[in-house]
């Protein structure tokens, strides 16, 4: 199930690589998205606004997870391209057990404080305590954000970049059935939404481990390969708490945006919802191959191709620019039609 992406050409090795990411990450926005329509449809505004407040701290925090498994998957890839699958396995299994460390520590401190930062934010009374439910149960469910994220990243540090897509295909059409019953039926309203975000990422995570555990030879644990690595966990931590820190410094601009839109009132806030799915919709591709760009340059680095690694940066440009010209032009005839989705 492994993928040597250190032969071929690099800009075809790219797009091949980076299209089930495109596409795997798409199916991974439709879990707020999904919450979002489904709101915003059969809730009314103040609950899609309740949900759309807590955007930007949900972003700050779970972006500072997948940046942080991100960050853990690039030695692993570089170890992969040395074929130094013994480093391999023991990386990995430190970087499960920083996972572990991580998940309790972000959850425990995100649901202690959910309210505080929602009033910190100036979340509008008449939306707060909606607010408040909705994104405590989310980061109630941050320990298999970091299953699914870091399982994710090993496959796709690996060379599998598919295998991840096929879950969450699975698990979002799951979501979304969720949402419809726990918020129609039901009429849980916003903890319905997050109800079914928790459970779809819960057996997205579970079924994604059973299958990297049983699937990938090289990941076949001794018991050596368990034990706790100093040298391991600082390089693992060197670069994924500046990835993770990464995505949660650009996140701190959109925090502040929301404060200032929160003071406007429930149906500004609702309005900058629909309007920021839209870009985070649209965006996506590019992180996709910035993400690809990771394992890739991560492999070729690890089986000293200094030269294919150049060619990669100036094919993903390349790829990038296309993209962001194309998209730019959509938006400006569609903008109507799409908002109008919420």
């Amino acid at each position: 199930m492994t993928k040597d992406l250190t032969s071929g050409s690099p800009l075809k090795v790219i797009l091949l690589f980076s299209l089930p990411l495109v596409l795997g990450n798409l199916f991974q926005q439709f879990y707020a998205l999904a919450d979002t329509i489904i709101v915003g449809r059969f809730c009314g505004v103040s609950a899609l606004a309740s949900v759309g407040a807590t955007g930007s701290v949900n972003y700050l925090i779970l972006g500072f997870v997948i940046g942080v498994c991100n960050g853990f998957a690039i030695p692993i890839a570089q170890l992969f391209g040395a074929r130094d699958y013994s480093d391999l396995r023991r990386h990995v299994a430190n970087a499960a057990w920083l996972c572990i460390a991580g998940s309790v520590v972000l959850t425990i401190s995100t649901v202690a404080l959910t309210r505080p930062m929602m009033q910190l934010m100036q979340t509008p009374d008449d939306i707060i305590d909606g607010a408040v439910i909705y994104i405590g149960w989310i980061f109630a469910g941050i320990p298999f954000i970091f299953l699914y994220n870091m399982v994710a990243a090993i496959m796709r540090a690996l060379g599998d970049s598919k295998t991840p897509l096929y879950f969450l295909i699975l698990t979002s059409a799951l979501n979304i059935g969720l949402d419809l019953l726990f918020i129609i039926p039901f009429q849980m309203g916003v903890l319905g939404a997050a109800l079914a975000t928790d459970i779809s990422q819960v057996i997205s995570g579970v079924l994604s481990f059973i299958y990297l555990s049983r699937k990938f030879d090289v990941l076949k644990m001794q018991k050596s390969d368990f034990a706790y690595s100093k040298k391991a966990c600082a390089r693992l931590l060197g670069i994924g708490i500046p990835m993770g820190l990464q995505c949660s410094i650009t996140a701190i601009g959109s925090v502040i945006m929301q404060w200032a839109v929160n003071v406007l009132g429930s149906t500004a806030v609702a309005a900058v919802t629909a309007a920021g799915k839209t870009q985070g919709l649209l965006t996506v591709p590019m992180e996709s191959v910035g993400t690809a760009m990771a394992t890739y340059a991560g492999q070729n680095l690890g089986a000293s191709r200094m030269d294919r690694v150049r060619q990669g940066v100036n094919s993903a440009m390349l790829i990038i620019l296309i993209y962001g010209v194309a998209s730019a032009f959509v938006l400006h005839f569609t903008d109507v039609q799409i908002m109008s989705l919420f």
